[in-house]
Formats: structure tokens, C-alpha cells, sequence
């Protein structure tokens, strides 16, 4: 697959490209370097105004992805392709078989209202949702946890575009890349997790 499938968030447009590549090359590695590490138990705002920490969302599996709500382009492809793949691993596996979190990380915007517009703006209304907002030091350390790099650019964020899968013991099980990805990117690591064969 070309880099520019995997890491399509990753545009950098201000960089030289010999700088762009290696800088997306860098992203790809810290992505993949994190699977088998678990989740720290950090606490979120959900749109509700409640605390949300995310061991309470282990014991089953987890999509998690990372977006911020100003993005024009890349997030809200992400999600919009998300949504038809988990509503088909939920016709495959059971409505209430993993959860999804859309967190976003433009702290200093991403607040809870914000987040429910933007869920809301993108066609997502299932209960098993989950978008959340978080203070800089909590998103500091779900980035690195889970390997997401992101660059601040006149325009708002260069980003990976990445779900990351984890399981019920809220470990990283694998890496999805790109803005959008075919239903059985998501659905068959679900299975995998959902029925142990790994």
C-alpha cells in the first residue's frame, strides 16, 4: 500500500518532500510501535457533561479514533466511513459487541458541544458512541498511547488518519489507516477479538 493511502491526514504541504516523507514514515512507525501496549485508564467529557474513563469501556473491544471538529475534510470522512462498517460489525457480532470513541484532540475547541454538533453533522446517533473531550495533558497522553502524531498548520492540524483497534483488555490490537477503508478493515478484527481468533 502507498504512504500516501496509509497516512492520507499526513499531507504536510509546507514541508520539502524529502521532509514530508520522512516525517510520515516517523508517524507510521510511532503508529505501529504502540500495538500490544495497553490504554492508561484516562478520563474524558462526554457530551452529556459526564466523566468517562476508558477501562470503563473494557471488556470488549474498542474502536478508537481521534479527530478534531474544525477538519473539513479528512475527520469527517473518517467518521462517515465509520459509521456504515460498525453498523455492519453490529449486524454481525450483536448491537452491544464493542463500543466506539471519537475523541478530539484540538483541546483548546473539541468541547462537548462541539463534539455533539459534529456528531450529530455526520449521521451518528447509536448509543454505543462515545465522543469525548479531554484537557491537553489527558490528550497528550492518549496520542502518544496510541501512537496518533498530529502537526499544527495555518489551516488547523496535518494528522494521521487512523482507528485504532483495541481489545477487551483494552490493549492496541492493530492499526486502520486512511480517511476512508472498506467494512471489512473494521468488521473482521472485531470478529477476531469477538471470537478469540486471533
Amino acid at each position: 500500500m502507498k504512504r500516501a493511502a496509509i497516512l492520507l491526514g499526513l499531507a504536510l504541504p509546507f514541508l520539502t518532500p524529502a521532509l514530508a516523507a520522512e516525517r510520515e514514515t516517523q508517524a507510521l512507525a510511532t503508529s505501529q510501535g504502540v500495538i500490544g501496549s495497553t490504554l492508561p485508564a484516562l478520563s474524558f467529557t462526554g457530551v452529556d457533561g459526564k466523566q468517562l474513563t476508558l477501562s470503563e469501556l473494557r471488556g470488549r473491544p474498542l474502536l478508537l479514533t481521534l479527530i478534531y471538529t474544525g477538519c473539513a475534510d479528512v475527520c469527517p470522512a473518517v467518521v462517515e466511513t465509520l459509521v456504515p462498517a460498525a453498523a455492519a460489525g453490529e449486524e454481525a457480532l450483536g448491537k452491544d459487541s464493542f463500543d466506539v470513541a471519537v475523541i478530539g484532540f484540538d483541546t483548546r475547541n473539541d468541547m462537548p458541544s462541539r463534539m455533539q454538533s459534529f456528531a450529530r453533522d455526520h449521521g451518528v446517533e447509536d448509543g454505543n458512541w462515545h465522543f469525548l473531550s479531554g484537557d491537553a495533558k489527558t490528550l497528550d497522553a492518549l496520542t502518544a498511547a496510541v501512537g496518533f502524531s498530529y502537526f499544527s498548520t495555518a489551516g488547523g492540524f496535518d494528522h494521521t488518519a487512523q482507528v485504532t483497534v483495541i481489545d477487551h483488555e483494552g490493549r492496541i490490537y492493530r492499526q486502520i489507516y486512511g480517511s476512508t477503508f472498506e467494512v471489512p478493515q473494521i468488521v473482521e478484527p472485531l470478529k477476531e477479538l469477538v471470537f478469540g481468533r486471533r
